[in-house]
């Protein structure tokens, strides 16, 4: 029995990472106990060490993943904990707390500083201990900092694991009353990983994880021991608008330690650098500040003015649209909607609008948007999509006989939309009568009338070898497979037609070679 059960894993990791652990298990590696519990490597992006175990008797997880970098029960932990459930194998029973308390002070000190002598990472862990034991040492830490978040060229296996120990240092420090002592350092921290960002090799997102994670310890730091405001304001604003490539900074996660003057100052420095812009600078992550700054204040006009910077591209019209659905300002949504779909025929926006005038009780807009699309455009999606809003607004029995007329002009997408209506015998007679018999509708006719669609058949298939290829080949042997089946439930035989094109196109290697393979 294992100290921990699949509810259990669930519960720990939520229900999307407990599903996607799942495709995981046989990456697992060997299981290898621990102390209180397991470790083992999982093999994902990238090959990632997790540990899995027992915290204060409840079930804990570390991974090097990035979203287990910020302190999340990930997939990877998931999966080694099904792959121990699997394997039955349980937790090595020997009370190593009771072994290490019979020891002397000398002993324990002993076999400590032999196994760091070994272990890298238990000599780092020590190290940091050490100097933030007591009154922390705050330059011993910052060295030990500097030596774990330096990164020269690639990330490396290593980095994940260093990070994680120095970060947790200081998250130890903030927890134990030292905040004061912790904050410039998890800001040292911060500015570190700033310089390596976009400079260095990362393909799995090691550092963007570490990243999020020292962010948000720094904003705990200045929580707890207070900060200028104002010097806060200007130290985000500086580091958001020089590191293009720096993770998404979440502005609330400072919201206390900045308070209303520092949030004013901040403003103020984004609003200045705006107005200060020439045409030749980029504004994206000037932009993507105001938005933020938007977003928290909860001004919805705001929000629309600082997206409307970004006109005329379809995205900003759709955000705009989005915003004001949400807010319930639905008619102010729509005017929006149109102005941006009579600017850019953007699709999305247009399935916006449509959906809009729905909501707004404007089912005929809706209804005329879609059939002038179809008019334009007379094609088996744009029926399909009349075809969907008019049943919505219960408008779709007076509107078909139309539509299909429309559709007439293009026979291959009548013939398309017909299927789709489920009327094959109406799909049928449009291919016959425009000569338009596609496999899609050959095929529908053939499950209740196999006789009617021999001539057909024989034509796709010959259709195919005047393509010529071997695709058009192996086609043409897949087609021949089918009419074999059809003819054999009518009782005939397609063994003269077979033998007619062999001796037809005896020179073509390909052909016979994709026929054999057929059974033919």
């Amino acid at each position: 029995m294992t100290w921990f059960t699949e509810d259990d894993l669930r519960a720990a990791a939520g229900e999307g990472s407990f599903r996607r652990g799942r495709d995981y298990v046989d990456a697992v590696g060997e299981l290898e106990p621990t102390a209180l519990g397991v470790r083992a490597c999982v093999r994902g992006t990238d090959v990632y060490e997790v540990w899995l175990g027992r915290g204060n008797d409840t079930l804990s997880g570390e991974c090097g993943c990035p979203f287990g970098l910020e302190g999340n029960f990930c997939k990877h932990c998931v999966a080694v904990g099904l792959a121990l459930l699997a394997e039955g194998s349980p937790v090595p029973d020997t009370d190593l707390g009771a072994y290490l308390r019979s020891l002397d002070q000398r002993e324990l000190v002993d076999l400590l500083l032999a196994q760091a002598q070994r272990d890298p990472a238990l000599y780092r862990q020590l190290v940091m201990r050490a100097g933030a034991s007591g009154a922390p040492q705050v330059a011993v830490l910052r060295r030990q900092l500097d030596t774990a978040l330096r990164v020269r060229g690639v990330v490396d296996g290593d980095y994940a694991a260093r990070a994680k120990d120095v970060l947790d240092t200081v998250h130890d420090l903030v927890e134990a009353g030292h905040a004061a002592e912790a904050r410039p350092l998890a800001r040292h921290a911060v500015e570190l990983l700033a310089a390596a960002v976009g400079s260095v090799d990362d393909p799995v997102g090691t550092l963007a994880g570490v990243c999020r994670r020292a962010v948000k310890l720094y904003a705990r730091a200045c929580t707890a021991a207070r900060l200028s405001p104002a010097k806060l304001a200007a130290w985000l604003f500086e580091l958001r608008r020089g590191w293009t490539t720096w993770p998404a900074i979440d502005l609330g996660d400072f919201a206390e330690p900045l308070g209303e003057a520092g949030m004013a100052a901040y403003r103020a420095l984004v609003d200045e650098a705006w107005h200060a812009l020439d045409d030749d600078d980029d504004p994206t992550v000037l932009r993507a500040m105001r938005e933020q700054l938007a977003k928290i204040s909860g001004d919805v006009d705001e929000m629309v003015e600082v997206l409307a910077d970004d006109l005329p591209a379809p995205r900003a019209y759709r955000a705009v649209v989005e915003l004001l659905r949400h807010a319930g300002r639905l008619d102010e949504a729509i005017r929006w909607a149109e102005r941006g779909v009579a600017s850019t025929n953007d699709v999305a926006l247009t399935e916006l609008l449509v959906k809009s005038y729905v909501d707004g009780q404007r089912g005929d807009d809706a209804v005329e948007m879609r059939k002038a699309a179809l008019r334009s455009a007379p094609t088996r999606r744009t029926y399909a999509r009349l075809r969907e809003t008019a049943v919505e607004v219960r408008v779709w029995s007076g509107l078909r006989s139309w539509a299909l007329d429309v559709l007439a002009a293009e026979p291959s997408e009548l013939v398309g939309a017909l299927l789709d209506d489920g009327e094959v015998e109406q799909a049928w007679r449009a291919a016959l009568k425009y000569d338009r018999v596609g496999i899609e509708v050959a095929r529908e006719r053939c499950a209740t009338r196999p006789e009617e669609v021999l001539p057909a058949y024989r034509s796709l298939v010959e259709a195919c070898l005047s393509r010529g290829g071997r695709d058009a080949y192996r086609e043409a042997g897949l087609l021949l497979r089918e009419l074999a089946e059809a003819a054999e439930r009518c009782g005939e035989s397609v063994e003269e037609f077979v033998s007619s094109l062999r001796a037809r196109h005896a020179r073509k290697p390909a052909l016979l070679d994709e026929l054999r393979k057929a059974g033919f």
